[in-house]
């Protein structure tokens, strides 16, 4: 094996692992970005639920917020 042919080995295994290290660290940044989107869309999801639940549930004895009182009058 000549100079030139190991200097070409060099250079193509070097640049292998550039696009090696390139690719990982995309694949990293991309199941990152997935598991983000993932997540907020399940803890928007749970609050809007929560939310809509908490607003229907009604306590005897408890009386409502005086604007709740008067929303029917008008209408």
């Amino acid at each position: 094996m000549g100079f030139k042919e190991m200097y070409s080995h060099t250079q193509s295994s070097s640049s292998d692992r550039i696009l090696g290290a390139s690719l990982a660290a995309f694949s990293i940044l991309a199941v990152g970005f997935s598991a983000f989107v993932v997540g907020y869309t399940l803890t928007r999801s749970s609050l809007q639920e929560n939310t809509a639940n908490a607003n229907a549930v009604v306590h005897e004895g408890v009386v409502p917020h005086e604007g709740t009182l008067w929303q029917d009058v008008g209408q």
